[in-house]
């Protein structure tokens, strides 16, 4: 019997997504195989970018259909992107969703998309199609060596013969590429350089750079003892704020020293006794080398980022202010310094403290924590799980771009010779941001990403101990509502443990992951048998790279960009004596013209959002939808219903407060790491 498919293939809107190449369909089913039929109206151009197209198909029946086989034959533009394709036939209908190149030259199985696990594939077409796409797969994303990623996490091995897969790739970008971003703005700002006067004052010339550019909002309050306390809890890097019940060893500080800075009456035993006090602490720079390194007329250039630590008082006020820095460990030679001592002391000691963080901040809390903790899990994804595969389904999205920008990454940003090396103190011949990473992955466990467990070992859960803490406050209830979710969608299909156990592309994904991606020690589990392990750890990752990854990452321009506020390397050794400095030293000590060069483009690059980005809570809806089943259509609504509950409420806090904190609203946390 001769039967009619109805084909409608939608071709993404993306820049170039359209193609000049002849198309042909085959049909596959579980009662044989069409033959080939050219996609192809007469007078029509076929295929073009945003397109939705019908063709017709005839056919003897193929029972229920399984793969899409599309070959496109080459020429020039000819590389398609295809959404995806809806066929129906005689009161049925099968869904194809894609979202992936179909390259001139080649041919590509599209599988039906209706969500399944293997064993639930009950035909050997299926089956078959199953194995073949991984197979396929596990040949476009193979591992780096062991060797190459020793003390980081495993990553996609590429090469000049073997570049990164076209669907990693930036699609159709003009402006929103950070490599872009950072050549524009670098335009921006030497469009004002002759103005510049030859002996740079950091503290003064910075802003000349803002002619062309956004002025950072935080400039007129930079230097306030409130301000610096607000970025601890809304800032860059908000997860260093700890409760502490005592005073940290070698750190002398006595009542003297803080007269006047605490409440009246109260000392400082009866502070730490009343939980008001609370510390930053960038002991892991300890042992880290710095820039170092004698240029060809035998002039050495150093740069610093102490291991220092800050004290912070919760005042009668009930807001946070610093009480005692030191910039060091050794209380022989690091004096502890106080808002009582002198202005430029206390100026200095909390840009050197800034200074410390933002290392820190870029290698392990921002690439370490988010970025390349993630790529493991993008890997594995890729290598095991076919399109049909619900877990499969529930990260694509999730996962769009970040092999591309760790890539970047690597190449531009952390390699030998590359823009770390041009102005972060940890940079230069003897990599010691490389080594910081891997002091932040040595220690660093997955659980460690889960919010409301970092908050209860910080101390900082409740708001009765820290009462304004937006970041926490943004946080907890994303990952709740992401929790839901996940969940939900999980336990459709893995009613008990045994299920999952018995999932054998679930099994292989877990043998990757511990055998090439992550140690098992750094993981929930030692073993994938539970479903609460597996919603714990996929909730964990794709908190991890939304909206973590939008905590540490989108607020760099406001926070680095005006320079003296954050720098990311010091030009002197701490200050190890009182009553010295000067205004002049201040901006001796601060970057050079050069290195503030670059880390505003920088800052404005990583901070800047893909024209194509795609957020938690998207206008209309995610543009890229994977499942069509009712029910997991009906627990997505429910997880977007949450979203704009909370974007209700970060809306109605942040029209109370003085500097709101905008970084965690779901319409503005992009679902992936593309930047």
């Amino acid at each position: 019997m001769t039967v009619e498919y109805k084909l409608k293939i939608r071709t993404s809107a993306k820049l170039g997504a359209g193609t000049n190449a002849d198309i042909f369909v085959t049909l596959v089913g579980t009662h044989g195989e069409s033959g080939p039929h050219a996609l192809n109206k007469r007078f029509h151009d076929d295929f073009e970018a945003g397109a939705e197209e019908v063709y017709s198909v005839q056919a003897t029946d193929l029972g229920e259909l399984v793969l899409l086989r599309f070959t496109n034959t080459g020429g020039v533009a000819a590389d398609w992107l295809l959404d995806q394709a809806h066929v129906t036939a005689e009161g049925k209908q099968w869904r194809f969703p894609f979202f992936r190149w179909v390259q001139g030259g080649a041919t590509v199985d599209v599988l039906e998309g209706t969500a399944k696990l293997a064993r639930q594939a009950s035909h050997a077409r299926e089956a078959t199609a199953r194995h073949e796409l991984l197979e396929h797969r596990r040949r476009m994303y193979p591992w780096r060596s062991a060797e190459a990623t020793a003390g980081l996490p495993g990553a996609l091995d590429l090469s000049e013969t073997r570049p990164l897969p076209k669907d990693e790739l930036y699609r159709g970008l003009t402006e929103g590429s950070y490599e872009v971003v950072i050549a524009k703005t670098l335009a921006s700002i030497k469009l004002h350089l002759p103005m510049l006067s030859n002996a740079w004052n950091g503290l003064v010339d910075i802003f000349d750079f803002f002619k062309g550019l956004e002025v950072p909002q935080l400039v007129p309050r930079w230097k306030d003892d409130y301000e610096f306390a607000r970025q601890a809890v809304q800032g860059i890097n908000p997860m260093h704020i700890t409760l502490v019940p005592n005073v940290p060893q070698d750190m002398p500080l006595t009542d003297e020293d803080l007269r006047g800075l605490l409440s009246p009456g109260t000392t400082l035993a009866r502070a730490l006794d009343a939980r008001r006090i609370f510390l930053l602490d960038f002991e892991i720079l300890d042992d880290i080398p710095m820039y170092r390194k004698v240029n060809e007329e035998g002039v050495e250039e150093r740069r610093w980022a102490p291991a220092s630590r800050c004290l912070l008082y919760l005042d009668d006020s009930r807001q946070l202010r610093p009480i005692a820095i030191q910039l060091g460990r050794d209380a022989r030679k690091d004096p502890v310094f106080t808002p009582n001592d002198g202005e430029y002391d206390w100026l200095a000691a909390k840009i050197y403290v800034r200074c410390s963080e933002g290392n820190t901040h870029q290698m392990v809390s921002h690439a370490l924590r988010t970025h390349f903790v993630a790529e493991p899990f993008v890997m594995v994804t890729m290598r095991n799980l076919p399109d049909p595969h619900p877990v499969y389904k529930l990260l694509r999205r999730h996962f769009r771009y970040t092999l591309a920008i760790n890539e970047g990454a690597r190449k531009g940003l952390l390699a030998e010779g590359g823009v770390f090396d041009d102005f972060i103190a940890t940079g230069g011949p003897e990599k010691g941001h490389l080594q910081l990473g891997k002091k932040g992955y040595q220690r660093w466990k997955l659980s460690d990403n889960r919010p409301r467990q970092d908050f209860e070992r910080r101390g900082v859960l409740s708001p009765d101990v820290l009462p304004s803490y937006p970041y926490r406050d943004d946080a907890l209830p994303l990952w709740d509502a992401f929790e839901d979710y996940v969940g939900g969608v999980l336990r459709h299909f893995y009613r008990t443990d045994a299920d999952l156990e018995g999932d054998t592309e679930m099994q292989q994904w877990w043998k990757d992951l511990t055998e090439h991606g992550l140690p098992v020690d750094k993981l929930p589990c030692q073993e994938l048998r539970r479903v609460d392990d597996l919603v714990d750890m996929l909730t964990t990752v794709i908190f991890t790279v939304s909206v973590q990854h939008a905590a540490v990452n989108y607020l760099q321009y406001e926070h680095y960009a005006f320079v003296p506020n954050a720098p990311l390397c010091m030009r002197q050794e701490p200050p190890r004596q009182k009553g010295v400095l000067r205004a002049e030293d201040i901006a001796a000590m601060i970057p050079s013209k050069s290195q503030t060069l670059w880390q505003v483009a920088i800052g404005r690059a990583l901070s800047s959002f893909g024209e194509d980005e795609e957020y938690l809570l998207h206008e209309f809806g995610w543009r890229e939808e994977y499942f069509h089943e009712p029910e997991l259509l009906a627990i997505r609504e429910r997880f977007h219903q949450r979203l704009r509950e909370q974007l209700a409420a970060v809306k109605a806090r942040n029209a109370r407060v003085a500097v709101p904190y905008t970084v965690l609203q779901p319409d503005k946390i992009p679902c992936g790491i593309t930047v």
